[in-house]
C-alpha cells in the first residue's frame, strides 16, 4: 500500500523563538577578541542552555573549547553564527556535513546569500540578535 501526503506529519519549522526553546548551543566566533561573542554565550548559559564555545574555522584560541564543530562531543541543535560572512560559510558547510538543522545568524553575520545557502542545504535559518531575542533570565 502506498501512504498518501495527507498521513504525514508536517515538519515542525523552528523560527527565532523555536531555536530558542532548544537547549544545546554551539556559538562560533572569536571568543577572545569579540565581547559579543561571549555575551552571547552568557546570556544562553544564564537561560539554562547547553553552550559549546567554538572558534571560527582555522583559529585556536581560548577560551574557546573547540576548533570545529565536528569537535564538539553529542549532539548540536543550535549553531549561533558570529563570524564574518566568509567564515560563516565554512561554518554552514561543516553544520550540514553534521546533520546540524539550526543556525542562527547574529547581525553582520546573516549575508543574504549565505543564509540562502543554509536554507538550500535544509537547514532552519533565524536572523537576529540572541541578546535581543532572549531576555535575561526568560529560561526559555
Amino acid at each position: 500500500p502506498t501512504m498518501s501526503l495527507a498521513s504525514v506529519a508536517p515538519v515542525a519549522m523552528a523560527s527565532g523563538p523555536g531555536m530558542l526553546s532548544k537547549k544545546t548551543w554551539a556559538v562560533v566566533g572569536n571568543h577572545a577578541k569579540n565581547p559579543v561573542v561571549e555575551r552571547i554565550t552568557n546570556r544562553l548559559k544564564s537561560n539554562g542552555k547547553d553552550v559549546h564555545r567554538v572558534n571560527s574555522p582555522g583559529k585556536s584560541t581560548p577560551p574557546a573549547e573547540f576548533n570545529f564543530l565536528g569537535d564538539v562531543p553529542g549532539e548540536i541543535d543550535v549553531v549561533d553564527v558570529v563570524c564574518a560572512p566568509a567564515m560563516g560559510a565554512l561554518v554552514v558547510e561543516e553544520a550540514s556535513r553534521l546533520g546540524i538543522k539550526h543556525v542562527w545568524f547574529q547581525p553582520g553575520a546573516d549575508d543574504p546569500v549565505l543564509v540562502a545557502r543554509a536554507k538550500a542545504l535544509g537547514m532552519e535559518t533565524h536572523c537576529g540578535c540572541v541578546l535581543v531575542d532572549l531576555p535575561s533570565g526568560a529560561n526559555l
